[in-house]
């Protein structure tokens, strides 16, 4: 028994292990980072699906799983057309193709760990506990060195940013870790109604929480800090709603809100200064944002091809605009950029297979006692990127769209289990 208990942890560790390097490996978006971190999902996910798993139920009887497959098959040949008829940069397409893959495979993996609720809760805490030890090695990295990371400068100096390419795509993960760890937390309080109530609050997955939005804050990241509170208080409605009247839950909320506010009181006023240019950044986002999507709409059916940023960004870019432009490396809005590069067939591939993929697991949150809380933390660490992605580009960063991409593979495969009694482990 006790044999099991621990080797019951082994993909999840190992899973979460390389999550961690990914995180930490400094330019993960360039192509051969990219290239390797696809390569190792790859590998994984087909051993996973090799080594024998508990199922309940077995994956090919999950009506679900039969909409997933039809919708990702959508996709799949609505980017290949898009593709296949690209204007500019067929060379990058096919990294683009390789990086498509591996997120692919990161959900099957995801997927094929969280068969049973609870190889799906082993999984989903492992993956936060990752994240939280991110998070905490980015706080002691920017003590240390507030303007560069592994002795290199960095973009964005004073301003956290860990290893990944900008500050702002590290505020999305550190805004989506500490929304999904209160969600745990929270989960876990409700469901231990015997016990007494500091012993129902994981001392772990606290300070997940307590790291990932200290790191959070250390981003001065404008879009990341809405979108977290955004989701912050839609979670906790959400999972309380049939637990606290609206006055106590009003109240709690602000309590929150207060507590946060006296604890992170210095970066909040470097927040409040960058807010002070919020209008010069939202015009240069502005001229961003026309000069793409004016390009876009001359070829709206197939786009410009996966990959095709850089490319179409120097063929636009004028006398006129050329600060703005030249100094970029996204378009600062991820569906703009899908939109451009694999027009309306690619756009709406991709909304199919996210419907494909959310509307069970919001279906499952609403009916499941025990996996619910679960459920909707991933769904809301999920906004955090949606919401973001509207100004930024944590999407594009391939660590960052791996491990949200894993979240969402165990949470469908949670939406998609059989209640079953619990060997071990909490709520």
């Amino acid at each position: 028994m006790g044999w099991q208990r621990y080797s019951a942890w082994l993909w999840p560790a190992i899973v979460s292990a390389v999550v961690l390097v990914a995180f930490a490996i400094r330019g993960s978006d360039l192509p051969a980072a990219a290239t390797m971190l696809t390569a190792v999902f790859a590998a994984l996910a087909a051993i996973a699906f090799i080594v024998p798993v508990a199922e309940n139920p077995a994956l090919v009887q999950r009506k679900a799983v039969r909409s997933l497959l039809i919708s990702l098959g959508v996709f799949v040949v609505g980017v290949t057309i898009s593709a296949t008829f690209a204007v500019y940069d067929h060379s990058a397409v096919w990294l683009e193709a390789i990086k498509l893959g591996g997120v692919i495979c990161a959900f099957m993996l995801g997927l094929r760990c969280s068969l049973t609720d609870d190889g799906a809760r082993r999984l989903f805490d492992a993956l936060l506990y990752a994240g939280g030890i991110w998070a905490l090695a980015s706080l002691i990295m920017f003590i240390l060195d507030p303007a560069g990371i592994y002795g290199v400068i960095k973009f964005g100096a004073g301003r956290l940013t860990g290893a990944f390419s900008s500050p702002n795509s590290a505020g999305t993960l550190f805004g989506a870790l500490g929304v999904m760890a209160l969600g745990r937390i929270i989960s876990r309080v409700l469901t231990r109604r015997e016990a007494q109530i500091l012993e129902r609050i994981d001392p772990i997955m606290a300070g997940v929480c307590a790291v990932s939005l200290a790191a959070l804050m250390l981003t001065v990241s404008r879009g990341a800090i809405i979108s977290t509170i955004v989701c912050l208080v839609l979670l906790s409605v959400l999972l309380l709603r049939n637990h606290l009247s609206l006055p106590k839950l009003a109240a709690v909320g602000a309590a929150i809100v207060m507590v946060l506010i006296v604890i992170f009181a210095t970066p909040l006023a470097s927040l409040i200064g960058r807010l002070n240019g919020i209008d010069g950044d939202a015009q240069v986002r502005a001229t961003i944002l026309k000069s793409h999507f004016s390009f876009a709409m001359q070829q709206p059916w197939l786009g410009s091809g996966l990959g095709s940023f850089n490319t179409v960004n120097s063929h636009i870019v004028t006398a006129k605009d050329y600060s703005e432009l030249a100094v970029i490396r996204a378009t600062h809005n991820v569906y703009l950029q899908w939109f451009e590069e694999t027009g309306v067939i690619g756009l709406a591939g991709l909304g199919a297979l996210n419907l494909a993929v959310l509307l069970p697991m919001i279906s499952a949150a609403r009916r499941r006692s025990q996996m619910g809380g679960r459920i909707w933390a991933i769904l809301a660490g999920y906004l955090v990127f949606l919401l973001h992605g509207f100004t930024d580009y944590a999407f594009q960063e391939p660590a960052l769209a791996l491990f949200v991409v894993l979240l969402l593979g165990s949470g469908f495969a949670m939406a998609t289990n059989t209640a079953a009694s619990r060997a071990f482990g909490a709520g």
